[in-house]
């Protein structure tokens, strides 16, 4: 029998119409900005370790921003002028040919440039570098993709070198910014906060029965800024360096990572075990966060 195109379209409207599986809604939070934190990357000007350096540069080519963690040049206190300028524009250089995506930075100790004895200031030595390193002031604030992103300025000096602090001007500025309890945000540090790397560093001695952790390795006020996290509950995460050794310790709602070092024993391969590595974060929709090591050059 000879089907008309009638016939068909009849034939078809009298099957029963399909029952189709329902498609959910995914509710999977997703992620709305990937962060490549590079902490101590101590970049000097000199040729092979640039190369090697532009490799971990590469890698974290899908990240949406790069956050410096301090320690970014190898070292400008206490140098002479030909020695920070020469730092100077091999970052210039360096950033140029290998740094494809936006960046913020904060400040390490080698990042500042030499106090100025008749300055006690908590800016001294900073002027130039957060210039330098485009930073809104030597602590700053952004909010991304609905996080709120912190950059503390933690070394200060003292008598001797430097110690970790966030200062009263500081302290007092970042209460303000935490009043707002809604926004899940992450703060970052050159100095840890809390981190157990201090208390492994083969280098720590017992004393009077005690670890004494130095205040060249952690904030020396670190147990009023982790309360004030802990009080405004949206503090997430908050990284740090320094140590160029690698630890998570989680307290209060915060997950404190101690990053490593992109340089790992100051380019001349691991530290204390720990090898060349930087952090890779992504901040997720419903305010949660993921992360994880990567050894660039293992």
């Amino acid at each position: 029998m000879k089907l008309s195109r009638r016939s068909v379209l009849s034939f078809l409207g009298s099957i029963p119409a399909l029952s189709l599986p329902t498609l959910a809604i995914s509710n999977e939070p997703r992620r709305i900005l990937r962060i490549a934190y590079f902490t101590d990357i101590h970049l000097p000007p000199i040729a092979e370790v640039n190369t090697r350096a532009a490799k971990a540069f590469k890698l974290a080519k899908d990240c949406d921003l790069f956050l410096f963690g301090g320690d970014n040049l190898m070292a400008i206190d206490h140098k002479t002028e030909e020695q920070v300028q020469a730092q100077y524009q091999n970052w210039t250089e360096f950033t140029k040919a290998n740094l494809k995506k936006p960046y913020r930075a904060i400040l390490g100790n080698h990042d500042i440039e030499q106090w100025d004895d008749r300055d006690t200031s908590f800016n001294s030595g900073k002027s130039r570098p957060v210039k330098f390193f485009g930073m809104q002031n030597r602590y700053w604030e952004e909010k991304l993709s609905g996080w709120r992103i912190i950059g503390l300025d933690t070394v200060h000096r003292n008598e001797t070198a430097f110690i970790g602090l966030v200062d009263p001007e500081q302290l007092a500025w970042l209460k303000t910014i935490l009043a707002d309890k809604t926004t899940p945000t992450l703060v970052c540090g050159h100095m840890p906060m809390l981190s157990v790397t201090a208390l492994a560093d083969k280098g720590l001695t017992p004393k009077d029965n005690t670890l004494p952790i130095s205040f060249a390795s952690e904030v020396s006020n670190a147990r009023e800024v982790v309360n004030l996290f802990r009080e405004a509950g949206n503090v997430k995460l908050c990284l740090s360096g320094h140590t160029h050794m690698i630890d998570r310790c989680d307290f209060g709602g915060t997950s404190y990572v101690c990053a490593g070092a992109v340089c790992g024993g100051w380019w001349n391969g691991a530290n204390q075990g720990f090898p060349p590595a930087y952090t890779q974060v992504d901040l997720m929709s419903d305010g949660s966060f993921q992360h994880k090591t990567v050894f660039w050059e293992s």
